[in-house]
Formats: structure tokens, C-alpha cells, sequence
């Protein structure tokens, strides 16, 4: 997988994707988002955002910043925010394995059903936990390879298949997390088909100015 192959993939998406993954990852992307533990006033950052069918669910008393590399995406989240009177919202077109915010900025991340359709879903998670203040949580909602030996190896041979489509099936949750400064608080298994995780974080990173 490459950006321009994702970009590519997800921009014919953009036309029908509400109404192919709308509906079905609702009830998901609720339980994601209540695991960022928003408070009044918090600065959250969404990646991969899409066509924002997560947007609605945002506190109004939070300010929300949605990514996404793909334009046909975001103007279809721009309607939605438009239609919907969500102030609150802003969105930007931005790569995000480089991120144009500064360290720190954000009190919470969520990537919801990204981490397996970027071609290098570390250095992703590196940039959502230099963005992330100190003690901030970074909730991943995505599928991560069984730890059945058997399925995880059909999961590996069918990767390359799936990566025609914008999405690899292989990726390894212990292996994305090695050498990172993030303690995992809950992995939870969601619908549908319980083949989807939310796994809760909280970023460990010391603070500014602390002795490594």
C-alpha cells in the first residue's frame, strides 16, 4: 500500500461510503469515542476522519479537529458539518504520518478504522502520540491479526487481496505498540462480528522539560 493507491481507493469510496459503512460501525464508533473520556473544553484530534460519520457524536463542548488525506472525504464531511450546525468541528487535508501540529496539542486521538489502510500505521502512531499531551488518551478503533495460528496465517495470506480494496488484514497490535510510550487500559472486541477492537491507551510520554 502506498498514499497515492489510498488516495486513489478512497476517493471512489467517498460516493457510497456512509451508506456501506454507515449504519453497521455505528454503534462502534460510539463506544470509541465514549473511551476517549472527553471532558469540557478538551482538544481532540480525529484521524483518518472520512466523510465525518463519526462527527455527530462529539460533545459540543469539546473542540474537534478532523484529518484526512483524501479530498472527495472531506467534502462530503464538510456537508455533514455544515447541515448538522457542528461550530465545534473543523477539518483539514493532512497527511498523517506528518502531522502540521505542534507536540502536545491535543487531550485526545481517536484513529477509527485507519491504522490498517495507511501503508506505515507506526509512524501514524508515533505522530498521534507526539500530538497527544502527556497522560492523554489515543483510542485505536481497527481489526488486529488473530493470535489463532491458523487464522492469523490465512489473515496473511490474504493481505496482499485486501490491500487492493484499501485495507491489510495482518496487522499485529503488539507489534504496532513496541517501543512506544503507550499503556494499553482496555481491548475490547466489538461488532460486527466482534472482528473489530477498541483498544484504549493512555500516552505515557514524559512531559516537556521532564528527565528521560
Amino acid at each position: 500500500m502506498d498514499t497515492e493507491k489510498v488516495t486513489k481507493v478512497y476517493s471512489v469510496y467517498s460516493g457510497f461510503y456512509d451508506l456501506l459503512f454507515g449504519k453497521i460501525f455505528h454503534d462502534s464508533r460510539v463506544a470509541a469515542i465514549n473511551l476517549l473520556g472527553l471532558r469540557s473544553g478538551d482538544r481532540v484530534l480525529e484521524v483518518g476522519v472520512g466523510t465525518g460519520l463519526s462527527l455527530p457524536l462529539y460533545p459540543r463542548n469539546c473542540t474537534v479537529i478532523g484529518i484526512d488525506l483524501t479530498g472527495p472525504m472531506l467534502v462530503k464531511g464538510a456537508k455533514k458539518i455544515q447541515r448538522l450546525g457542528l461550530g465545534h468541528i473543523h477539518l483539514q487535508q493532512m497527511d498523517a504520518t506528518h502531522m502540521a501540529f505542534g507536540d502536545s496539542l491535543f487531550d485526545a486521538v481517536l484513529a477509527a478504522y485507519v491504522m490498517s489502510t495507511v501503508p506505515d500505521p507506526r509512524q501514524v502512531l508515533a505522530e498521534m502520540s507526539r500530538v497527544c499531551r502527556p497522560g492523554g488518551r489515543i483510542v485505536l478503533l481497527n481489526h488486529f491479526s488473530n493470535g489463532n495460528r491458523l487464522i492469523s496465517r490465512v489473515e496473511k495470506t490474504i493481505s496482499p487481496l485486501c490491500t487492493w480494496i484499501g485495507f491489510r488484514s495482518d496487522l499485529c497490535l503488539k507489534s504496532l505498540l513496541d517501543e512506544t510510550c503507550l499503556d494499553v487500559e482496555q481491548n475490547l472486541k466489538v461488532n460486527p462480528f466482534n472482528y473489530w477492537h477498541i483498544v484504549q491507551c493512555v500516552n505515557r510520554k514524559p512531559a516537556h522539560g521532564a528527565a528521560h
